[in-house]
């Protein structure tokens, strides 16, 4: 009865497939299941590699953890450790490492980006930011989807070359400077154990 009244998470359905249509894997993103979460996910969503998060393509991804918030409500900083398997499907899942901008919340998250739609769902503690009709979903957030040897000291680099968004880039080098970016111990063997799975960096 409610559900009328919530504001939705994401651009409509039809404009995530059809923005879909324009990337390379896009025909194996639209043949995925259409789903908030992977039929079958085993382990806790998002922080387990067989249940990952499902969203559509790379711009999908993007789009996603741009609204992804951490348990602090603060935004997160990110980067893609690697390609990894996983027991639910034949897809190679993506590995992020992410921290809040103020460097105290640090965890490891799981992507599958072959689905024609991004999931409503955030991982356990963490929140997504409703759908801005004005400004509607766009890809610009504050990481890449690529690997950064020192993560997050070098992401300012990598957000301006492999990116373009030299304003973000500026934002994160000063939350960096204002801030202790050091991972805890433990977060850091978190790291370790995945890149150990890891199959390939693309």
């Amino acid at each position: 009865m409610f559900n009328f009244f919530k504001k939705p998470i994401h651009e409509s359905e039809h404009d995530q497939i059809e923005g879909l249509k324009s990337e390379a894997i896009g025909t194996l993103a639209l043949a995925g299941e259409n789903c908030d979460s992977i039929t079958g996910g085993k382990g806790e969503f998002g922080f387990s590699y067989n249940n990952p998060i499902p969203v559509n393509g790379h711009l999908g991804t993007y789009k996603y953890l741009a609204k992804l918030c951490s348990p602090s409500l603060h935004k997160i900083f990110f980067h893609r450790l690697g390609s990894l398997p996983n027991e639910i499907n034949n897809h190679p899942i993506d590995a992020y490492e992410i921290v809040n901008q103020i460097g105290t919340i640090w965890d490891i998250i799981f992507i599958d980006f072959y689905h024609p739609r991004r999931s409503n769902l955030a991982p356990q503690g963490y929140s997504l930011k409703s759908y801005n009709k004005k400004i509607g979903d766009m890809p610009f957030a504050f990481g890449v989807n690529i690997f950064c040897n020192d993560f997050p000291n070098d992401l300012p680099e990598k957000i301006k070359t492999h990116n373009g968004l030299i304003a973000f880039a500026r934002q994160v080098s000063s939350s960096i400077q204002e801030n202790n970016f050091s991972a805890p111990e433990s977060h850091k063997l978190k790291v370790i154990t995945i890149q150990s799975k890891i199959v390939g960096r693309k």
